[in-house]
């Protein structure tokens, strides 16, 4: 039997657009003079507007990805798409998917920068906290917009 999973790409669009808010504010506002520091780039000068514009449209590529992806994982765990019953909460649903996804893939991905590039874990510390967020609205999302 293979699952149905009904993919919402309204809730996926919404998705991606807050994670532009919230990567703005958090590599802006919250964490910008640490991570520049630990990225080497302190003394550099604001990127033009054209660089800009392609670093978000990227930025919104990689959002999109995740969250596409995040959305068929997230059917997987439902215990509807394979025509059974009850289905898990929505807040297990989206807690596992971010918090298992985040463990397994992001976390590891982020350790090896520290191995074989030579960062800081306070680098670490930010990226994968903002990896985290990041998963986490998007599985709330996705859980609570079906």
């Amino acid at each position: 039997m293979e699952p149905t999973i009904p993919i919402n790409y309204l809730a996926i669009c919404v998705s991606v657009f807050v994670m532009l808010v919230v990567g703005f504010l958090w590599f802006g506002p919250l964490f910008s003079k640490p991570w520049a520091k630990h990225m080497g780039m302190e003394d550099m000068e604001p990127p033009d507007g054209a660089t800009m514009a392609k670093s978000m449209v990227l930025f919104a590529l990689g959002n999109f990805l995740i969250v596409f992806t995040l959305a068929h994982a997230q059917g997987v765990w439902r215990a509807g798409a394979w025509g059974l019953s009850p289905d898990v909460s929505n807040n297990y649903l989206a807690l596992n998917s971010a918090g298992f996804t985040w463990l397994g893939f992001f976390l590891p991905n982020q350790i090896s920068r520290v191995a074989w590039e030579g960062k800081k874990w306070g680098l670490v510390a930010i990226n994968a906290g903002f990896d985290l967020v990041r998963l986490l609205i998007f599985a709330f999302v996705l859980a609570y917009w079906v």
